[in-house]
């Protein structure tokens, strides 16, 4: 088997239906540059999907142990590749992802896939992917993968960052998640205070610092994780 690539999206989430437990969305975009300098072509997904729509998974965070299911829908359109999940199972992870998305704070998903067709453009040093052969889609926590823990936090604005650095907290004060996802929760939100604290650098060439006020609870929140080892 090809080397596995992973692929993430922003704000790949249309509809959450909390009583049927089925998350509509997408899980790739077509004619946009990554991170990598990658861009996936409109069709890439034709083949796979006439060959192997039933064998391709829904995980949670990238995770082979832990299914969400399969797909009822799959299918492609002018904007990327559009999926309908399967009612996601009884389980811890599916609960907690099924909290996290009403919190809004899962808005993203990626893919695994083997590229099978691509071509190189010295002109644009982009590299164009045609085909590819598609195992899963996974939600994710801010683009989460096996090789990087977050991904594709350098296009977040100071007022992502603060939406979600505010959806996260809340969640910690009100959620009732497993251990692993509260691991989860509490690097995401180092990740984005790094980024935070990296944008703060650049605003202060140019502009004065905004003072924000942190309620209590949120502070001890705060101080609690940054104490966090991983």
């Amino acid at each position: 088997m090809k080397k596995l690539e992973y692929k993430s999206i922003t704000g790949g989430v249309d509809d959450i239906d909390s009583n049927k437990r089925i998350v509509t969305g997408y899980l790739s975009r077509f004619g946009n540059t990554d991170l990598d300098d990658d861009i996936i072509e409109d069709g890439a997904f034709t083949k796979t999907l006439m060959e192997r729509s039933n064998q391709i998974f829904f995980l949670n965070q990238h995770n082979w142990s832990q299914p969400h299911g399969k797909f009822q829908e799959l299918a492609q359109d002018e904007y990327g590749l559009k999926f309908v999940s399967q009612p996601l199972p009884d389980t811890t992870y599916s609960n907690d992802a099924i909290k996290l998305y009403e919190a809004g704070i899962l808005k993203e998903h990626s893919i695994g896939f083997s590229t099978i067709v691509s071509e190189w453009n010295n002109n644009t040093k982009k590299r164009y992917i045609k085909e590819v052969k598609l195992y899963e889609g996974s939600n994710v926590t801010l683009g989460a993968n096996p090789d990087a823990i977050f991904t594709g936090l350098k296009s977040f604005t100071k007022e992502d960052i603060n939406e979600r650095e505010k959806a996260i907290l809340k969640a910690f004060r009100n959620g009732t998640f497993t251990d692993e996802t509260f691991t989860l929760l509490e690097l995401a939100l180092k990740e984005l205070q790094l980024q935070s604290y990296e944008l703060g650098k650049k605003d202060a060439l140019t502009e004065p610092t905004e003072v924000t006020q942190t309620e209590p609870q949120d502070a001890e929140i705060l101080e609690t994780i940054k104490n966090f080892k991983f």
